[in-house]
């Protein structure tokens, strides 16, 4: 129950901070001592709010073309996805989601740290939301989007808003898949009800310390942790 508590705030506190990547770390974290089906069920209660409350604060920030066409790819990809959570061996899941969170932290760290900036295209946009989707219905996580998303929006309100409105969007969606497949167990739904506090206690103090900490450095901290996290996962399942 412990590392519950400890995902949920430091999850939660990526999340106040910069707008993204509490899913993943959440996920990550949790990889270590549960499988992805009983995971993915609690990160989505928990990020549910949040998303909703992050949108709402930079809702004068939204851009529709922005946020609406990523929403409905990542809706569109989260079916599939979803669907093969249920009926995938859970070391191979483990594996294809440690090379996932490896890749996209490499992908997140380039395009923040670069001297040339990736340019956003349909195509892009389209692969993005299709793979964000189905990674999403799969982990939870959809930090594919971010690299769309801050190539869009031009300051830190307008990525925050329009990155956790597709996120919302998204949740809604799959909260009730989840509910229709009955992935929300006793079990899952007490693990939530005991990390939702510690999930918003470091949402507060990340929305805090982001008035004075360097939201960059910050960043790049969070996309070495993805990658460090991800290979831990490849390594200790291919041990298995």
């Amino acid at each position: 129950m412990a590392l519950w508590i400890i995902a949920g705030l430091i999850s939660g506190f990526i999340k106040g901070l910069c707008g993204v990547g509490d899913a993943p770390v959440f996920s990550s974290i949790m990889s270590f001592a549960e499988n992805n089906v009983d995971i993915s069920p609690v990160a989505l209660l928990v990020s549910l709010p949040s998303n909703l409350f992050i949108t709402w604060k930079n809702r004068k920030s939204l851009v529709t073309k922005v946020w609406l066409p990523m929403a409905l790819l990542l809706v569109a990809g989260s079916i599939p996805g979803t669907l093969l959570l249920k009926n995938v061996d859970t070391t191979t899941l483990k594996l294809i989601f440690g090379v996932f969170i490896t890749f996209v932290g490499i992908i997140m760290l380039y395009n923040e740290v670069g001297k040339r900036k990736m340019k956003p295209s349909k195509a892009l946009l389209l692969t993005i939301g299709i793979l964000a989707g189905v990674s999403s219905g799969l982990f939870g996580v959809g930090v594919l989007l971010v690299v769309y998303v801050s190539l869009t929006t031009h300051d830190m309100s307008a990525f925050k808003g329009n990155i956790c409105a597709i996120f919302f969007a998204e949740n809604a969606v799959r909260l009730v898949m989840y509910l229709f497949l009955k992935l929300f167990t006793a079990s899952v739904l007490k693990n939530a009800a005991i990390t939702l506090p510690f999930v918003w206690l470091g949402l507060f103090l990340g929305q805090k310390s982001a008035s004075f900490l360097d939201e960059r450095r910050a960043k790049i901290v969070v996309m070495a942790m993805l990658i460090i996290s991800g290979l831990a996962i490849i390594v200790s399942n291919i041990r298995c």
